[in-house]
């Protein structure tokens, strides 16, 4: 299987919650003209009270059920796609990653249950993100085809990373021939802000920020010249300056940590609060070495740092 022709693979669960997801495969398969590859997990344990008995076989049946109604949709939505549908067993975030590793493009559905459910019984979703070996994106719900911005949003915090993130925003662009807006934010807890103040003015600071920016873009623009781009430097939290941004974006690109442990703090507090919150779809790229990626400007005008 060549690169062009590997499928986008969807996470199914049965739920309304993960209609937008399939909506978002549906049309990333059209687009590429790839096949669509739905993946359905069986959990391999659940809690079983002894009043109301559940064997493996019921397990295995409803989970059938699920992924034939999925494909009886995706195939309804993009009948010119071949559709095919694959059962797993064990954990879910696990096994979705696992099940996209001949993928180009692993999509899920946002997990709406309430903050306190996800983090005694686990966020699926940033689960899958954290592990997974090719692009992931999280769609919310409500995710409809034909509502185009036409501006792929990237989240950039440093230079590291930057080819692996950039490369994979400006190739997204390009297809979708779509703005790229790459967003520097930083800002640090209230009180401290004077300290840095004191030593560079805002001015200069928002300065040196989109000067460092504009240098991580321009190395790109020559292989993607159809690509309209714009860097953009504010002065905020780097979450609320993202998720505020997604307002009018097609997409949102973040890349994940190259390092962390357990594997859920790959992403960083700032890419699990994008996860829930954005307004778009949430695009997390896999990190890669970036041996030309240049070193951190000073202290005094805070360098990018990748989210």
């Amino acid at each position: 299987m060549t690169a062009a022709t590997r499928p986008v693979v969807v996470g199914v669960d049965g739920s309304n919650d993960n209609l937008g997801a399939l909506r978002y495969g549906a049309e990333e398969a059209r687009r590429a003209q790839v096949p669509l590859k739905l993946v359905h997990v069986i959990p391999d344990y659940v809690p079983i009270s002894p009043m109301m008995p559940l064997t493996p076989a019921d397990m295995e049946q409803t989970g059938a059920t699920f992924l034939t109604r999925s494909e009886e949709l995706a195939r309804a939505m993009v009948p010119e796609i071949e559709v095919e549908g694959w059962l797993h067993h064990g954990t879910r975030p696990v096994e979705l990653a696992r099940g996209a590793e001949d993928g180009q493009l692993l999509v899920v559905g946002r997990d709406n249950r309430p903050l306190i459910e996800r983090i005694l019984r686990g966020d699926a979703a940033a689960g899958v993100a954290a592990r997974s070996t090719v692009p992931m994106v999280l769609v919310p719900s409500d995710w409809e085809p034909g509502r185009a911005h036409g501006v792929v949003l990237v989240g950039v915090k440093s230079p590291e990373h930057a080819n692996a993130l950039l490369g994979d925003a400006m190739e997204l662009a390009s297809a979708t021939g779509a703005k790229l807006v790459a967003l520097h934010a930083w800002r640090v807890p209230s009180g401290y802000d004077d300290i840095i103040e004191s030593r560079v003015t805002a001015g200069e600071w928002r300065q040196r920020a989109a000067d460092e920016l504009e240098s991580l873009l321009e190395s790109r623009r020559e292989a993607y010249p159809g690509v309209e781009t714009e860097a953009r430097v504010v002065h905020d939290h780097a979450a609320h300056a993202l998720v505020e941004a997604s307002s009018e974006a097609d997409v949102l690109v973040i890349v994940r940590r190259a390092h962390g442990v357990p594997a859920a703090t790959h992403l960083g507090a700032t890419a699990r609060a994008v996860l829930r919150a954005a307004h778009c779809p949430v695009r997390v790229v896999p990190p890669e070495p970036d041996p030309a990626a240049p070193k951190p400007v000073p202290a005094a005008a805070p360098a990018l740092v990748m989210y």
